[in-house]
Formats: structure tokens, sequence, C-alpha cells
């Protein structure tokens, strides 16, 4: 790998976002961060002088990605970009929220096209064979209860994701995405594990766990991230158009009907 490649990474800070800036650094990539909240990017780049730049704002944003991208190309060759930022709320379609659907709309849907469009202009501007990887979700394929508005924006974060890897293909391009099960996040503490503390919330991290037929346990954003940079390696120099999933088997189950 060219040690001056470059990969911009969004909700760089944390999460899943945070493991693969840790992964991406250790790996020699320069990394440009993208977030809203930029400490915990800031923190990790001063184990690696020279190596990062950071983009404070919204993924819902055009300029955020504009600006990323003009970082990028200050610190190397634009090679990767990972639209990771997210976000969730709880929404249901007999109660449509607008507010809400926006929120998850404008940051999952809006931003990730964003990212993709952003990075393709520069790949084909500096006729650079780049690498784009989207994170959606198992339930970008499956549906849960109470996800109206965040299933609608994963399911579209996949068929983005094919139509890229079909249309840029012919021009060496390639883009991927990955469908994490349940991760210990900072969103899944904000909307799974609200509030719980203690036995209790030990007791939800092991029930969502369960979804997942290997160990029954949670899965960590470092396993996720170690998905991601394969696929951003020459490793993966041949797969294109794929969603694989992150998810302890989860979707390979039969789940029991309970409603």
């Amino acid at each position: 790998m060219a040690s001056d490649r470059v990969v911009v990474i969004t909700g760089a800070s944390v999460g899943i976002g945070g493991a693969t800036t840790a992964r991406m650094l250790a790996d020699g990539w320069r990394v440009v961060g993208v977030d809203i909240d930029t400490a915990g990017f800031e923190s990790m780049a001063t184990e690696f002088p020279g190596m990062t730049a950071v983009v404070d704002g919204s993924v819902a944003d055009r300029e955020t990605h504009e600006h990323a991208v003009q970082k990028a190309l200050e610190l190397g060759t634009l090679y990767g970009w990972v639209n990771n930022a997210g976000t969730e709320k709880e929404s249901h379609a007999h109660d449509f929220v607008d507010e809400d659907w926006d929120l998850v709309m404008n940051v999952n849907c809006r931003g990730v096209a964003y990212g993709c469009t952003t990075a393709l202009a520069s790949f084909l501007a500096q006729g650079v064979k780049g690498v784009i990887v989207n994170v959606s979700s198992i339930r970008g394929r499956v549906s849960f209860p109470g996800g109206f508005a965040y299933e609608a924006s994963k399911g579209a974060i996949e068929m983005m994701t094919k139509s890229i890897a079909v249309e840029y293909g012919p021009r060496g391009i390639r883009c991927n995405g990955v469908r994490p099960g349940a991760i210990l996040t900072p969103l899944a503490e904000k909307t799974d594990l609200a509030g719980a503390t203690g036995e209790e919330r030990d007791a939800l991290i092991r029930s969502y766990g369960r979804i997942h037929p290997l160990e029954h346990r949670i899965g960590m954003p470092d396993e996720v991230a170690d998905v991601i940079a394969f696929l951003l390696s020459d490793d993966a120099r041949l797969v294109s158009g794929e969603l694989i999933n992150v998810d302890g088997a989860a979707r390979a189950r039969c789940y029991p009907a309970d409603d």
C-alpha cells in the first residue's frame, strides 16, 4: 500500500467510526475524520502526527464532504471513503413524524449520498481507482419493530452501494458495504440502553447479544472495523457491490414469531 493513501471516515470519533479510524491509522493510512463532535478523533490523532486532518460538521451538509476532500488532498492521495455516520429514531408507520423521518433520512441517506458523490468526483478527477465502504445494518434487509425510518434509510444505502459498484466498476472504482448486527456503540447506548445501569444494563447487553448465534454475544466496534479495513485493502480487489454481514450469523437464523 502506498504510504500516501488517505481515507475519509465519517462519524470518526467513536463507535464503529472510531474503531475504523484506529485500525486504518495503525495500518499506515492517513485519515480525515469527519464528525459533529471531533474530540475522540483528535485524541487518537495526537499519536499520529502529520497523518490526520479533522472536519467538524454534519454529513447532512454537502459542504462538510467537500471540505473533507480538500483536507484529504492536502494529506496525500484520496483513495478510500467510509460512510459510517448515522443516527436512529424509533418510528412507526401509523404515526409518521416528519421531523424524525427528516432527521434519519438527512443523516443516514442524504449523508451517504453526499459522501459517495463527493468521493466519486474526486476519484474521477484524480484518476484514482478508489474504494467506498458504506455502513448499513442487518436492518437494511430484515425488520424489527420501531424501525420504519431507520430501516428505510439502510435499505437505500444498500442500493446506492450496488448502483455505484455497477456504474463505476469499469473505471476501477469499488463500492461495498457492511451490515453490522447488534454492536455496542454509543448510538446503541443512547437508543437501546438509555438510562440502564448496573445489572439492568448487563442484562440488556446480554439480551441484544442473543440475536447472534455465534457465542450469543453482542459485537464490538473493532470487529466491524476489521471488515471495513479488509474491504479498503487490495486484498479485496475483486470484491465490489457486496454487503457483508458482520452479525454473528444473525441473518442466517430463523427468528421466533412473537407478534
